[in-house]
């Protein structure tokens, strides 16, 4: 395991906290230590003396070149810098954190493409800032030789940047090539989407008869599954996407934008919500999902809720209110929805009630024929 120094905004919640440690668990890293900060301003996230608090908690990392300061925020250059030279230990956001996660769970050529565009795209500011530093004589020298080095590694950051956008729109054409194959095929898609660690990939499994890995740690899906599967005399595909995490940054939207739009060219969305888990939770991570949907274009796509891990659910008894929650919170932020059905995907339990509803949607039928 790697060390980390984590530098946690005070503002977080109790469930964005776990979310944290939960995906530096997951990226191989284990907590040293922990500093809590409130931002003074947008650019400026620690104020001097909490500086210093963070660079005497990081004199343990120094000489470890795996070891790393991350900071669960967005860091500007300037303050990147500010770090690492008051700590001596690199440093790292929360960008920066996840796509490490990507890389660990990237199998394709396109997934390994979008990840190092979003890396490139996300290091590009902090490369000018250290040209300005060099030209400054200000530049700290863990990060290389010089100026003339940094210089020609920003310009090969650019060229890398041109060079990979070019290979992905090609690898979009190809993806839109087949999609189209399988639609003039008369096969309707349904887009599996969600929350991180919500049960989607063992969903999907269950549904197509895959065996695709599956575990508690976030992002084992990168790149889209796809699989033809049939259920009541209906044949469809069923589309595995990456899930979503809390406040998703801009970078990782664009660059996997080739891979969450399977869901906004789906004919049916199954979004898989986590009910066994904390009302307040779960209704956050709802609003934060279907925010992340609307970021990328699904707004009238016909909806059903699978509230997935019933079988976790400790009240029983008290599952009609939160269904009835769900679909009335879904309902006035989302028009499409068209029901909320509890299952699980691990024990197989509502799953032929939701297909049923899945087949009866993609016929465009008012009953249902299951």
């Amino acid at each position: 395991m790697k060390r980390a120094l984590l530098a946690l905004p005070r503002r977080l919640t109790s469930w964005e906290e776990r979310e944290a440690y939960a995906l530096l668990e997951t990226a191989g890293y284990t907590v040293v230590d922990v500093v809590r900060y409130r931002p003074i301003s947008r650019s400026r996230l620690f104020s001097k003396a909490k500086l210093e608090e963070l660079a005497e908690k990081a004199k343990p990392l120094r000489g470890d070149e795996e070891a790393r300061i991350i900071v669960y925020d967005e860091l500007r250059p300037r303050e990147y810098f500010r770090i690492v030279r008051e700590a001596r230990v690199d440093a790292i956001d929360r960008t920066l954190l996840i796509l490490e996660i990507f890389a660990l769970h990237a199998g394709s050529r396109e997934a390994k493409l979008q990840i190092e565009l979003a890396r490139l795209k996300h290091q590009l500011p902090v490369i000018k800032e250290a040209i300005r530093l060099a030209k400054m004589r200000e530049l700290p020298g863990f990060l290389g030789p010089g100026g003339y080095a940094v210089d020609a590694y920003y310009r090969y950051m650019v060229s890398r940047i041109a060079r990979i956008r070019r290979e992905l729109q090609e690898l979009r054409r190809r993806r839109e090539i087949e999609r189209a194959k399988r639609r003039s095929a008369g096969l309707p898609h349904v887009a599996i989407v969600g929350y991180a660690s919500a049960g989607k990939t063992t969903l999907f499994n269950k549904i197509s008869g895959e065996k695709k890995p599956v575990g508690p740690e976030y992002f084992t899906t990168i790149s889209p599954k796809v699989k033809a599967t049939s259920f009541d005399g209906l044949r469809f595909a069923v589309v595995d996407t990456v899930g979503f995490i809390s406040r998703i940054p801009p970078e990782i939207i664009e660059a996997f934008h080739s891979t969450l739009e399977e869901a906004a060219y789906a004919d049916l969305i199954l979004y898989v919500l986590d009910v066994s888990e904390d009302e307040y939770v779960m209704t956050e991570k709802l609003s934060e999902g279907l925010d992340t949907l609307r970021r990328i274009g699904v707004v009238d796509r016909p909806m059903i809720i699978a509230a997935n891990k019933v079988d976790l659910v400790r009240d029983r008894s008290d599952l009609e209110r939160v269904l009835n929650l769900i679909e009335a919170m879904a309902e006035s932020v989302y028009p499409g929805l068209q029901g909320v059905i509890p299952v699980s995907a691990a024990t197989s339990e509502g799953l032929g009630r939701l297909l049923c509803r899945v087949a009866t949607l993609l016929r465009g039928t008012a009953g249902s024929m299951c």
